[in-house]
């Protein structure tokens, strides 16, 4: 959330405005100063821009393709929030060369105290727990020390969109093209892999109490309820080509068993139920009952 009142006027003549260079780097879609952008706009669209910049704020410029969705998971912000901030409807249609006003979150620190981990910090600071480690050279997340200084990295520098890789192109025999919808937008707190001393077999997705979940991907329900006591309430959905999907911790579900569900249809909602801290989504993909790494079939 942006904190109220923080807004910093920009007074610029318009002599300024006409000697400012205004010469945008090639391909630069975060813009890190302001008056780059002076010359390519007229007058009151630009006063238009200026009065929404402040400290917690970056100016993004719109390229081919991007989505408040896209945007949203690109730097972990709330794709309602960057409607709002530039005065948009969600589900509006952005134009390549448009500049939005994104939330922007410095890096911060924190000193390491009794009965901490990496994970919890991550989830504490709704930051990746794989960039927390990578920002502090840890090598051995297991041995945190008490009174260690630690870089939380603020909003994610802008990087290369991977185009979303084909189910196709694996050994699951889909439709071309066919990708993942993300079951849940937010932070993702730890990711698929070892963590510690034991291997995380999913992604864990940040969420508020609530939150609805929606399925990865069309297919029909073949668990709708209690797990065991490490995943809790949970859903799992059968794509066909042994192809499955997890979603754990669920505080309600909103399907049964035998259902068939959509691409993007809310399934459940985000809980702490089983062997959670905390309000999130343990998100699962099985490939013939082998969990395989989600982040190769989800949409960017």
């Amino acid at each position: 959330m942006l904190p109220k009142k923080m807004a910093v006027t920009l007074t610029l003549t318009l002599a300024m405005l006409a000697t400012s260079p205004g010469i945008l780097p090639a391909r630069a879609a975060v813009i890190d100063d302001l008056q780059q952008v002076a010359t390519t706009m007229a007058p009151a669209e630009y006063q238009q821009l200026a009065s929404r910049v402040n400290s917690y704020t970056r100016i993004y410029r719109v390229e081919e393709g991007d989505t408040l969705e896209r945007l949203g998971r690109r730097f972990q912000a709330d794709p309602e929030l960057i409607a709002a901030m530039n005065g948009l409807e969600p589900g509006v249609t952005l134009t390549a060369g448009q500049f939005l006003v994104l939330p922007h979150m410095a890096d911060q620190t924190y000193t390491v105290t009794a009965g901490d981990t990496l994970w919890s910090i991550a989830r504490r600071y709704s930051v990746d727990a794989g960039q927390l480690a990578a920002a502090n050279g840890i090598a051995d997340s297991r041995n945190l020390r008490v009174g260690t200084i630690l870089t939380i990295p603020g909003s994610p520098a802008v990087a290369a969109v991977r185009p979303a890789v084909s189910l196709a192109s694996r050994s699951i025999d889909l439709k071309p093209a066919a990708s993942l919808v993300w079951p849940l937008i937010g932070a993702i707190t730890s990711g698929f892999g070892w963590r510690g001393g034991e291997f995380h077999h999913g992604l864990d997705i940040a969420g508020n109490l609530g939150d609805k979940i929606r399925a990865a991907l069309a297919g029909t329900v073949v668990l709708s309820g209690w797990g065991n006591s490490i995943y809790g309430q949970m859903v799992k959905i059968d794509h066909g080509n042994g192809l499955e999907t997890v979603y754990a911790h669920t505080s309600r579900n909103l399907v049964k068993t035998g259902e068939y569900v959509q691409a993007g249809e809310a399934i459940a909602e985000v809980g702490a139920t089983g062997n959670a801290s905390g309000p999130h989504l343990h998100f699962e993909v099985r490939e013939k009952g082998k969990a395989i790494n989600p982040e190769g079939f989800l949409s960017r």
